[in-house]
């Protein structure tokens, strides 16, 4: 049995020694069916970026004051406005972003379906692909060994992609143009190897990657075949118990060795406990699970936790299939209890998509994919896939 007490204390110990990412290449599990290549994509985006307007933070007491200004209450008397942006400006960004590609070895009556996965806040394409106990926790080995083929990515500013100011170049606007363009190259057939262009690309999103893939579809409906979204929900005032529970520091503080590279705006767990209560059902996880989590997190930028541009993520006319599934003890989307929640807050924003699906993974936390009982989830997804004719 795996001694958890003694098991934090050391990741802990060991959390700012540890490098900086690991070589996010496939195991030898998945290569036993999969063909999967990486690749380092060039991206030009055109956008209109938002221009961040606080003052830059020197220390994590400014942190505290950024989330406690992020969550106040905004209505009532006395209130002070919460402005983080002074304007927008037109910027053109070049980028190289760090991406795998699996597809099955033998040639399956899906594998021309590619999902391409983005994750979300805290992690790179590992989430989907980890080097760990990969029958139990691999999104990509899952769905390859039905037949699927997946491209996943690392968002603009972790793993192997470019690294930017944390203040001004990772926001919604330039994820999602990314995203458009990743899109666009696989349609094409670009970074797809053997299986040329595919069929159908499906988007799949966990946490914020969800929230982008809903931007997609809110700006380009037409553009997306289907649509997975994980580990999201439409309740914001359960936010404030999520960002409490992460306990975010300024990385390069918390592991000075790990994040020399990486400007304040960059932002981490404080110790390994933030992220077992961000993300982990308390009550039941794989201490390895949450070891290996910890190894490969990477900090989120403090500017994706602003809004995007109103109208950017709404109400879609999207009406391909889509699916929503989040873990039932979820902090962040629910305040730890999803049941009975999802269809309600989630179907008025998409009352076009056919057929529509709203899931619940039991005893599971809002990063469900190294929860115990993660192949449980990845067979919904797949049946979903599958009734729905991909």
């Amino acid at each position: 049995m795996v001694d958890y007490k003694s098991l934090l204390v050391a990741t802990i110990a060991l959390s700012g020694t540890l490098g900086a990412t690991l070589n996010p290449t496939f195991s030898d599990s998945i290569a036993t069916i999969a063909d999967c290549f990486d690749y380092q994509i060039p991206v030009t985006t055109e956008t209109e970026a938002l221009i961040w307007a606080l003052p830059k933070f020197s220390e994590n007491y400014d942190v505290a004051n950024f989330y406690a200004s992020l969550i106040r209450r905004t209505t009532g008397p006395d209130i002070i406005p919460f402005k983080p942006f002074s304007g927008s400006q037109n910027v053109t960004g070049h980028y190289t972003i760090g991406a795998t590609f699996c597809s099955p070895k033998n040639s399956t009556s899906r594998d021309k379906t590619v999902l391409l996965a983005t994750h979300g806040l805290g992690f790179d394409r590992r989430y989907w692909i980890p080097n760990m106990n990969e029958s139990e926790y691999s999104f990509a080995k899952y769905a390859v060994a039905e037949g699927y083929s997946v491209f996943m990515y690392d968002r603009l500013g972790t793993g192997m992609s470019t690294k930017v100011s944390g203040y001004s170049d990772p926001q919604f606007s330039t994820h999602l143009a990314i995203l458009r363009s990743l899109t666009n190259s696989l349609r094409a057939g670009d970074y797809t190897a053997a299986i040329g262009k595919p069929t159908n690309v499906v988007h799949v999103g966990h946490s914020f990657g969800s929230i982008l893939s809903h931007g997609f579809i809110t700006q380009y409906p037409a553009e997306s075949d289907g649509v997975v979204l994980t580990g999201i929900g439409f309740n914001a005032s359960d936010f404030p118990a999520f960002f409490e529970a992460s306990r975010l520091n300024i990385a390069n503080t918390v592991a000075p060795k790990k994040w020399k590279g990486l400007d304040s705006g960059y932002l981490a767990f404080a110790d390994i406990v933030g992220l077992a209560a961000g993300f982990f059902n308390p009550a039941s996880f794989d201490g390895e699970a949450l070891w290996y989590a910890n190894y490969i997190a990477q900090p989120p930028a403090a500017i994706e936790f602003l809004p995007p541009v109103e109208g950017t993520v709404g109400p879609t006319n999207f009406s391909g299939p889509l699916m929503l599934i989040t873990g039932e003890l979820d902090m962040g989307n629910c305040a730890g209890n999803c049941n009975g929640i999802l269809e309600y807050s989630t179907r008025k924003v998409f009352s076009k998509a056919k057929p529509f699906l709203t899931a619940v993974h039991p005893n599971a936390g809002h990063g469900f994919n190294f929860n115990p009982n993660a192949t449980g989830a990845y067979g919904v997804i797949v049946d979903f896939l599958a009734e729905s004719g991909f």
